[in-house]
């Protein structure tokens, strides 16, 4: 095998303090013995490659599974995102997914149905609603919701029935806005029993015994409902209006009796 010659010029001894001189022959050496020694690696790494099978580079890829609740809540947190954006129908989309993989959550049912009726779909609300408490008749806050929704449309008697007594436990929110429908509705066997509840639960809260004095009124329960306008100015908690209110049916009714 023919070679080229390198030259390699002469270290000196004067240049290197205590090092050996170096002639053009030991340079010769020594890259001899370089290139050998790099030659015979080669030998061996390429002869280490016949005999061993190359190491194979794999890709390792984990499936992950996420159970229904997990998906939902990247549904829902997609839908928020949506929401920043400014885009209703992208975020109605994830709610329904959400709802698809979890159809018990009640507040992503309350936020799909608000954006209905935000984007003007009033049907698609209530049907959203509606579905909820299919599964969940007990559900309060659907109720409550559904509620709204239909005083919002000045459908009263049909936000009265949603108010049901048959929902399980009944919160004063709920109460209040049953309470306050049925008075409207001039329901007074409904009105009457929110507002014994009402006191029951909070006794110190005037808008309860002015609810309470204005049905009593209407059913002439008349020393009753006297009781129950001073109650309501006794223990406050109720608008300069609402005062004025009841002054006026007080001097009425002395007037009357």
């Amino acid at each position: 095998m023919m070679m080229s010659a390198v030259t390699i010029p002469v270290i000196a001894a004067t240049d290197v303090i205590g090092s050996p001189i170096i002639t053009d022959h030991d340079e010769q050496s020594v890259y001899d013995d370089g290139y050998n020694n790099g030659y015979e690696q080669a030998l061996a790494e390429e002869h280490q490659k016949q005999v061993s099978p190359p190491i194979k580079s794999e890709l390792s890829i984990e499936t992950v599974s996420l159970t229904a609740s997990e998906l939902a809540k990247v549904e829902y947190l997609n839908a928020e995102k949506a929401l920043e954006q400014q885009n209703s129908k992208q975020a109605a989309l994830n709610l329904e997914s959400a709802l698809y993989y979890r159809p018990d959550w009640v507040m992503a049912r309350q936020k799909l149905a608000a954006l209905y009726y935000g984007m003007g779909n009033i049907q698609e609300a209530t049907a959203t609603l509606e579905r909820g408490l299919a599964t969940q008749p007990n559900q309060a806050d659907l109720r409550l919701t559904l509620a709204k929704l239909l005083i919002n449309e000045s459908q009263f008697q049909a936000a009265l029935t949603v108010l049901d007594d048959k929902s399980g436990y009944m919160s004063i929110q709920y109460l209040a806005m049953r309470g306050a429908l049925a008075q409207q509705l001039n329901n007074n066997n409904i009105a009457l029993a929110c507002y014994q509840q009402l006191i029951q639960r909070a006794p110190k809260d005037g808008r309860w015994w002015l609810g309470l004095a204005i049905v009593q009124e209407r059913i002439k329960a008349i020393n009753k409902a006297l009781a129950s306008y001073h109650q309501a100015l006794a223990v406050g908690n109720i608008s300069s209006s609402s005062q004025l209110f009841i002054q006026q049916r007080l001097n009425a009714i002395k007037q009357q009796h």
